[in-house]
């Protein structure tokens, strides 16, 4: 599967009910070395709804402070989105493109 994939995939909790489209992909260089150069690359957390922009700015979850203009657009933005972390996954459908949180997750 290509990254670019996941950008496709519907996300849902453990009710079905539905949270957004995958919209960035959060990735860590903290896998086990490769070749012994540098370590893998992994999959941390998926960006879900339409707050995507304020995540690859660096604005989600106040974690940058900048311009007061667009510290508070960008800040209606993560309103709408979900960091979903990859342990709160349950189930991954490649045939449906859905993405199942596990229960007691959002």
């Amino acid at each position: 599967m290509r990254l670019s994939d996941l950008l496709h995939y519907t996300v849902r909790d453990s009710d079905g009910i539905e949270l957004g489209r995958v919209s960035d992909v959060r990735i860590v260089q903290d896998g086990r070395i490769l070749r012994g150069v540098q370590a893998a690359f992994r999959v941390d957390a998926l960006v879900v709804g339409r707050g995507g922009v304020a995540e690859r700015l660096g604005y989600m979850r106040a974690r940058v402070n900048g311009p007061w203009l667009v510290r508070v657009l960008l800040t209606r933005f993560e309103q709408r989105a979900h960091v979903i972390e990859v342990d709160q996954i349950d189930h991954w459908d490649d045939d449906a493109a859905v993405i199942t949180l596990r229960a007691g997750r959002r």
